[in-house]
């Protein structure tokens, strides 16, 4: 029996190499006051994205990089190119699942919060192979 991935599995798997690669946090859940810099994660979607032979599902997975308060533009570019250069090295999945595809879909939103820290989303796309079809 096939079995797709679970939502924890590439959720762990995204922030592992996200704070091995950037040296900072990557966080499911923002602690009130939590100091800046860091990175969030959010799976937003999931598609089934079969090809003819493989079994597959595609996640998009919004990122929001928070620099410090006050900090300029400079500080939250550093940031985002950071966070892209971290995931031009595939994720880790268990075994049985496949990274097909690790794309970057560019920037979302990039704003200053009310409390004077630049914030930005970044959109990625995951498609992940869980098994091959076969003809009976």
């Amino acid at each position: 029996m096939l079995k797709k991935l679970g939502l924890l599995d590439l959720h762990a798997a995204i922030i592992k190499k996200v704070e091995a690669r950037t040296g900072l946090k990557c966080l499911d859940k923002i602690p009130k006051d939590y100091p800046t810099p860091f990175y969030h994660a959010e799976i937003v979607g999931i598609k089934p994205d079969n090809t003819k032979t493989m079994w597959c599902d595609t996640y998009t997975v919004f990122f929001h990089a928070i620099a410090e308060p006050g900090a300029g533009n400079v500080r939250i570019y550093e940031l985002i190119q950071k966070l892209e250069e971290s995931l031009t090295e595939k994720i880790e999945l268990p075994e049985g699942y496949t990274v097909l595809l690790q794309m970057g879909n560019g920037l979302i939103n990039l704003q200053t919060d009310e409390t004077d820290e630049k914030h930005a989303v970044l959109s990625y796309s995951f498609k992940v192979c869980y098994g091959f079809k076969s003809k009976i």
